[in-house]
């Protein structure tokens, strides 16, 4: 990606950044002996069903992410995706087939949606295949990576299990520490827009939305 040096990009860019991060994201959690694939708002309890806006993750793609990256395969139930996975099992799955959206009224522009998540633990060898990741370092710090890369500066938000939130900056080295307070599963989420333009199943967009989570039980 090749930012241009025109001032109003720069100050566009500026402005997505400082959004807020609540919005809809992909998330992976252990229910009942099993893994869900989510889409919603974890902090709100919201889930969305089949029918309405969870018809829009038409083709979620998942990994087993013990080293092997073995395809998980994943069906639509009325609230979530089931995963073909025992609950607790380190996973990472992807939806980057959404379609282009025009979210200027959100001040966020004409981009194209991708999303990803992250279950439990880093890859093995340390390295990635999610364009925009969140990988556990161990001692609570975790590092935010958009292709393969450090993201400094990257407005990371953490979810308790009680609804409680708390709003991070990742450093030089796209590093933070996150506090976690009470038993249960936890979602970090971050959003990065890239001033890339281009086009999509004939649709343009202005940039990309990459929107990435972490989920783990403390």
């Amino acid at each position: 990606m090749k930012l241009t040096k025109y001032p109003f990009a720069l100050a566009l860019l500026a402005l997505l950044q400082a959004l807020p991060a609540q919005a809809h994201y992909l998330w992976i959690e252990p229910v009942d002996g099993a893994a869900h694939l989510c889409f919603g708002e974890y902090q709100e309890g919201l889930r969305e069903k089949a029918g309405g806006r969870l018809d829009s993750i038409a083709m979620p793609e998942a990994q087993t992410n013990d080293g092997k990256r073995a395809a998980v395969a994943v069906q639509r139930k009325a609230d979530h995706f089931a995963m073909q996975a025992a609950a607790g099992a380190p996973l990472i799955a992807q939806e980057i087939t959404m379609k282009v959206k025009d979210l200027r009224k959100n001040n966020i522009g004409i981009v194209k949606p991708m999303y990803y998540t992250r279950f439990a633990a880093a890859d093995a060898e340390g390295t990635s295949p999610l364009a925009l990741d969140i990988q556990p370092l161990g001692k609570g710090r975790v590092r935010v990576s958009l292709h393969g890369k450090p993201l400094a500066k990257a407005k990371l938000t953490a979810f308790a299990p009680n609804q409680w939130l708390r709003e991070y900056e990742t450093d030089a080295s796209g590093e933070a520490a996150v506090e976690t307070p009470w038993p249960g599963l936890y979602v970090l989420e971050v959003a990065y827009v890239e001033l890339d333009k281009g086009e999509y199943q004939g649709d343009a967009y202005e940039g990309i939305r990459h929107v990435g989570t972490l989920s783990f039980v403390h």
